[in-house]
């Protein structure tokens, strides 16, 4: 599932990125730094917390759209890594959630669930990395009679072979696993585009798709490799048989160059399907490589495309044949940060009248959602829906026909949620200029209001080499959590600054709000005075005089803040766990002065923070400072969860379980014989410092940075080749 490739665009899927940051809330210098003050009597009295009225992220980023996503089930215990939810046919009154780890929970569809019970457990048996896992569950037709029910899991042997087994529920829970009966399995090249997806056609027939194998540029081959099941949608009858058998009227059937199972084909990595309730469509969404999303409505035989396409464009070449091919009924680009389609469902429900008959899908990286409506003469038109801020892991629909958001990161209560019209009417609400915000007395003078917090982080987020200046404020009567002991949890109403300047010109200003139901990125670019900045709508570039400055888009900002690092980055025990001098003329610790001063709700002084370095303090160890580096610049997207989570990148994790060193790239070798992620002893055959190294479209993430970090390349370089293992 692509969607946990390298941003969903990112590439999502490069096999080890450094991921820069894109937008506010990261980023910094700092030396080395000494544990939190454990004596709550030796006050600093550096900070002062101050009412704030003033500068507060409003509840909702627009008014204008005519859509907004509510949580469906506010009290509802958290659903790690929910990748898929189906309802049972027949029975509209249990949802059923499958979680990437290998679990099926249920849980009363009321919006006042609490309670998640066991359906059945075989995290035992499940390969859960990177994008493998259990994906995919699909109810008999006749579920209600025989129990029986479909798992789509990579089991937890060598290869992550892809399983499609059957299970049979007596009514007791859990599920007993001794029922398994294996249906078909598929080996896997490598760790992604496994697809995964399964269901049931409204022909009986039970489908399941499969990505190309992994990697990059169909490196297997099996795109157009109809002797594979590899990169193909499959059709088979699994009715009063032990395994299957070939539906007579597949469209292949007979054919010595197609396998009989296959129903089409030329697919990179279907990721999420579903069939119309109504008509029977078969619409999925195909993710991309670096360019483009595509939505697809399956006919059997169908040829579509890849890697010959992708989406509407050539892959290939620039004057590809698309003789015979099925080519999409919608695409998105990956202009605007979007680079992974999470694939969703045919409107069919009663309390959306304006979504009727509309396909609605949504990117894991961006969490925008658009919908693709057919027209008269096969005319298919697509438009905006809404943005939700969430990292997007599918779609749902009830037997009703109601249309569900999944968000892959979701704490208690913000797993799933629904899409609901509201008034709209008015402009969109985010000031249209930094003096506006309320964030400062002066945006000529530059001085922050006096609510606003200035902070600083000890590893820098590389930034062209730009200077920083940070700060975030919070609403009254609120506070800081914290997140595995790690990273900081913002209260709605939240605001985070980041100034980016070069010398001495103040370039834009990235201000990252918590609204009600997420987060949002905005950048405003200063004017030639120097006295206020304006709110840009997109992305745009900036001629510092010596290179290009890329101001990302909104959407772009989610490339690197993702939820998977709780979306601040920056703002963490590690990073903050250093001196600063104050306003007050006094200098303290960060974390006790934020303690002190009443703006975290957790105890600093049992904190833990994992010594960190900048890369540019010689007077720290090498290991420190390249660790702190990869932290600070990658392990926003390779960690547990992340969409680049083959790898971990956090200083907390040791080297030998980072799952970069020795071990081979993925997604390409970038031309480098014999190449690792990280190679001991040779950094000149390390992937990991290869795309450092660049500015072409290896480089990540694609967009933030035009400049080479020349000190880091010399650093990172010391360390590899200074590594005689991984221990």
């Amino acid at each position: 599932m692509e969607r946990f490739r390298i941003p969903r665009g990112w590439i999502l899927f490069l096999s080890v990125t450094l991921l820069l940051a894109a937008c506010g809330g990261g980023g910094g210098s700092g030396g080395s730094s000494t544990p939190p003050d454990s004596n709550p009597d030796n006050l600093t009295n550096a900070l002062t917390r101050v009412s704030n009225s003033i500068c507060i992220a409003p509840s909702s980023p627009s008014s204008e759209t005519s859509f907004i996503i509510q949580q469906a089930f506010p009290a509802l215990e958290a659903l790690s890594g929910l990748v898929g939810l189906y309802q049972s046919p027949d029975n509209n009154n249990i949802w059923y959630a499958v979680l990437q780890e290998g679990r099926v929970v249920q849980f009363n569809n009321l919006a006042t669930a609490t309670t998640l019970t066991e359906f059945i457990d075989i995290s035992n048996q499940v390969r859960n990395q990177g994008e493998m896992g259990l994906l995919g569950l699909a109810f008999s037709p006749d579920f209600a009679i025989n129990g029986e029910f479909y798992l789509s899991y990579n089991n937890n042997n060598a290869s992550g072979e892809s399983t499609i087994s059957r299970f049979t529920s007596d009514g007791s829970l859990p599920v007993n696993t001794g029922t398994e009966e294996v249906v078909l399995t598929l080996s896997q090249s490598a760790g992604n585009h496994n697809g995964g997806h399964i269901a049931f056609g409204p022909d009986g027939m039970l489908y399941i798709g499969f990505g190309d194998g992994g990697g990059a540029n169909d490196q297997f081959g099996h795109g157009q490799n109809t002797l594979s099941w590899h990169g193909a949608i499959l059709r088979i009858d699994v009715r009063n048989v032990a395994t299957y058998t070939v539906p007579p009227d597949n469209p292949f059937v007979g054919d010595p160059n197609v396998l009989d199972e296959i129903y089409a084909y030329g697919l990179r990595n279907p990721w999420q399907w579903s069939f119309d309730s109504e008509t029977g469509n078969l619409w999925l969404g195909d993710v991309g490589q670096g360019s483009y999303e595509e939505v697809d409505i399956v006919n059997a035989g169908d040829n579509l495309g890849w890697p010959i396409m992708e989406g509407n464009s050539c892959f290939q070449s620039n004057n590809c044949d698309t003789t015979g091919l099925t080519l999409p009924v919608a695409e998105y680009d990956h202009n605007n940060g979007d680079c992974s389609i999470s694939g969703g469902y045919v409107y069919r429900g009663s309390e959306e009248p304006n979504l009727s008959a509309h396909y609605i899908y949504g990117d894991f990286c961006t969490g925008n959602i658009w919908t693709t409506v057919e027209q008269p003469n096969n005319v298919f038109v697509t438009e905006p829906l809404l943005a939700s801020g969430l990292s997007i892991s599918g779609f749902a629909q009830s037997n009703t026909g109601e249309v569900y958001v999944l968000n892959y990161f979701g704490s208690a209560g913000n797993g799933i949620y629904k899409i609901a019209s509201q008034n709209s009417g008015s402009s969109d609400n985010i000031p249209s200029t930094l003096s506006a915000t309320g964030c400062f007395v002066s945006t000529a003078d530059k001085t922050v209001a006096a609510p606003v917090v200035p902070y600083t982080v000890i590893s820098e987020l590389w930034s062209d080499g730009l200077e920083k200046e940070r700060y975030f404020a919070i609403p009254d009567n609120s506070e800081i959590d914290l997140i595995n002991n790690e990273d900081f949890e913002f209260p709605v109403g939240s605001i985070l600054i980041k100034h980016f300047i070069f010398n001495g010109r103040y370039l834009e200003t990235r201000l990252l709000m918590r609204h009600s139901n997420s987060w949002g990125g905005y950048a405003y670019e200063w004017n030639d005075n120097q006295d206020d900045a304006t709110l840009l709508p997109g992305s745009t570039t900036i001629d510092t005089g010596t290179f290009i400055h890329t101001v990302p888009s909104r959407g772009q900002c989610f490339e690197c803040h993702t939820g998977s690092a709780n979306v601040s980055l920056g703002l963490e025990t590690h990073q903050l766990n250093s001196d600063y001098l104050y306003p007050s003329s006094i200098t303290a610790n960060q974390l006790t002065a934020l303690d002190e001063a009443g703006f975290t709700g957790f105890d600093t002084s049992v904190l833990s923070p994992v010594s960190m370095a900048a890369i540019d303090d010689f007077n720290q160890d090498l290991e420190t400072r390249v660790r702190s580096y990869l932290h600070s610049n990658c392990s926003g997207c390779h960690r547990p969860g992340g969409p680049g989570s083959s790898i971990d990148l956090r200083l907390s994790t040791a080297l030998a379980d980072t799952g970069t060193c020795d071990q081979l790239p993925s997604n390409g070798d970038l031309g480098i014989a014999n190449a690792r992620l990280i190679t001991p002893g040779d950094a000149n055959r390390s992937i990991i410092l290869a795309r450092m190294n660049t500015l072409d479209n290896n480089r990540m993430p694609p967009v933030g940075s035009s400049v080479v970090d020349q000190t880091a390349i010399v650093e990172v370089s010391s360390w590899i080749n200074g590594l005689s293992g991984c221990n």
